[in-house]
């Protein structure tokens, strides 16, 4: 019982603060100081089908970004926490210094609840804010805080991981530098976190 709480606790603290870091993601998305600009497509990006269902796991992606909720280590928790923030603010400052964006397929006509929601995801979110995909860079910093506290259940994690970042791409939502951009900014908040330290420090408990 005490363990369901203190998952609880740290899921609620992972909502609440990825929220807010949220709203700036909206503001960024629909307001550009700058020209939104296109990168180039890559032969990946031409040869990747577009698969309206895939929307769902593409959905789905970002729960991994919940899975520090589940470790008792409160300082690889915290760790977690301030590298999710560190990669979301570097996404931010790109956002707003160097906004791209993307051109999307015609609307899908389909009646099939995937195709529902893919029209949805249209309205909520524009096609700008392209470059580092976010949707990729707190998902991989998941992963890893879980794969660190429970080392024999990364690779399998990995493995399931890999197909759902590819959903980004077949939902053309992004290009593949976008995935690569994510995954760089996941690393650098993994990497400074280390170097300062924040694993060592005593973290508040949760």
């Amino acid at each position: 019982m005490i363990q369901a709480q203190s998952i609880a606790k740290r899921l609620i603290i992972i909502i609440v603060w990825t929220s807010i870091l949220y709203v700036f993601y909206v503001i960024t998305n629909r307001h550009q100081f700058f020209t939104p600009s296109f990168l180039p497509l890559s032969s990946i990006d031409q040869q990747m089908p577009f698969w309206t269902w895939t929307v769902v796991p593409y959905f789905m992606l970002i729960w991994f970004m919940y899975l520090p909720a589940l470790i008792d280590d409160q300082r690889l928790f915290w760790r977690a926490m301030v590298a999710l923030t560190i990669g979301v603010v570097i996404n931010y400052t790109v956002f707003v210094l160097w906004p791209t964006v993307i051109e999307r397929p015609p609307v899908p006509t389909g009646t099939a609840f995937y195709d529902d929601w893919y029209r949805w995801l249209l309205i909520v979110d524009t096609p700008a804010n392209c470059f580092p995909s976010g949707h990729v860079t707190s998902p991989v910093v998941g992963c890893w805080a879980f794969g660190r506290a429970f080392p024999k259940h990364r690779w399998w994690l990995w493995l399931i991981f890999l197909p759902f970042t590819l959903t980004i791409l077949t939902t053309k939502q992004h290009y593949v530098w976008d995935l690569l951009g994510g995954l760089a900014t996941a690393g650098i908040g993994i990497w400074v976190t280390r170097r300062l330290g924040v694993h060592q420090r005593e973290a508040p408990s949760c």
